[in-house]
């Protein structure tokens, strides 16, 4: 019964303490999950916070790259005004960890964008979000977002 006992007290301890035993990754999916909600709310200042003052972000919605959280933030600004109401499902999610300071998460995901129209369009994404240790703060410091090549094989 005492093994019982001290082995529940382990448990609960480490279930209690796991956010301080958290690695990057955990750390990371901490910051990055209620950034979805943010998008969703159309609340950007929110939603970029993450990313550091020099980030860079590709996205198949703009032919250049978009270099700088302002100009980031201007870009999904523009997008959520575009897009009223957004959807986001995330498939096949995957992160790596590299020195303790470098976590690169990449994914599939389908985006349902919803225009003022009440019109969808969807996309079927791949994406990978590089994020840094920067000050003692974990930062998005590099973002590519693209569509999926058509469905179908080559004739």
């Amino acid at each position: 019964m005492k093994r019982f006992m001290a082995g529940t007290a382990f448990l609960f301890l480490v279930a209690a303490g796991g956010a301080s035993w958290a690695g990057p990754a955990e750390e990371v999916a901490q910051i990055a999950a209620p950034r979805l909600k943010a998008l969703y709310a159309g609340d950007i200042d929110a939603y970029v916070d993450a990313y550091a003052d020099n980030a860079v972000f590709f996205s198949s919605f703009s032919p250049f790259r978009i270099e700088g959280k302002d100009a980031i933030r201007a870009f999904f600004s523009q997008l959520v005004q575009m897009y009223p109401k957004r959807q986001v499902f995330i498939r096949q999610p995957m992160a790596r960890v590299y020195n303790d300071n470098l976590v690169i998460q990449t994914s599939y995901a389908v985006l349902n964008w919803i225009n003022a129209k009440g019109e969808y369009e969807v996309y079927d994404t791949r994406g990978s979000t590089v994020w840094a240790k920067v000050d003692g703060q974990w930062k998005i410091v590099d973002q590519h977002l693209s569509r999926l090549p058509a469905q179908g094989h080559p004739r």
